[in-house]
């Protein structure tokens, strides 16, 4: 096999889901596990919706999607929705890294980018505002801008083309291809 083939067959799919896999594993555990500062007004939002485990100022990072949720008119069903984003991150992160269900997953995470990007990136930061020639002058804003539009072409070209041959999926479900038959002698 050339190399050429190899590595848009093997090699680039593989690589796209340790990246994605690692990102998304990351992002859930801190989301899941990890508690930040808020401020004095967050924490009566969060104290409002909240169980009572968040104390003096911390709560788990998860807060801060249900903040975001809260301000797309999701009331009633933004906890709900921050825990799924979350626990979906974490365990999509698990699987791309396994290589199990990559196309769904991926496809998942495409939305879950693509959402984010257009909800919190662009509309929630003003770009909308701006001028996109303007959008380099905040340095944060435009990683962020970059970093989502790379995140998700790589999740979408999981979808379209599968894990590659070095995952758990094409192991475990190959469909086996037929042997060329063979000409009999004779034969026209």
């Amino acid at each position: 096999m050339p190399l050429k083939t190899m590595a848009g067959t093997a090699l680039v799919p593989m690589l796209s889901r340790l990246v994605l896999g690692i990102t998304f594993l990351l992002s859930g555990w801190f989301f899941c596990f990890q508690e930040i500062d808020f401020s004095a007004q967050d924490m009566a939002s969060i104290q409002a919706v909240d169980d009572g485990s968040a104390t003096a100022g911390r709560a788990l990072a998860v807060n801060r999607l249900i903040m975001h949720f809260q301000t797309w008119d999701t009331e009633r069903w933004a906890e709900p929705l921050g825990w799924c984003v979350a626990i979906f991150q974490l365990i999509g992160g698990v699987l791309l890294l396994l290589g199990f269900f990559t196309r769904v997953v991926a496809l998942g995470l495409a939305t879950l980018i693509a959402g984010a990007f257009y909800q919190v990136t662009l509309q929630q930061n003003g770009m909308f505002d701006m001028s996109p020639f303007d959008w380099r002058l905040d340095s944060g804003m435009w990683y962020a801008i970059t970093s989502q539009g790379g995140l998700f072409v790589l999740a979408l070209g999981l979808f379209l083309t599968g894990g590659g041959p070095l995952c758990a999926d094409t192991l475990l479900w190959r469909r086996g291809t037929p042997a060329p038959e063979k000409k009999k002698e004779g034969a026209d």
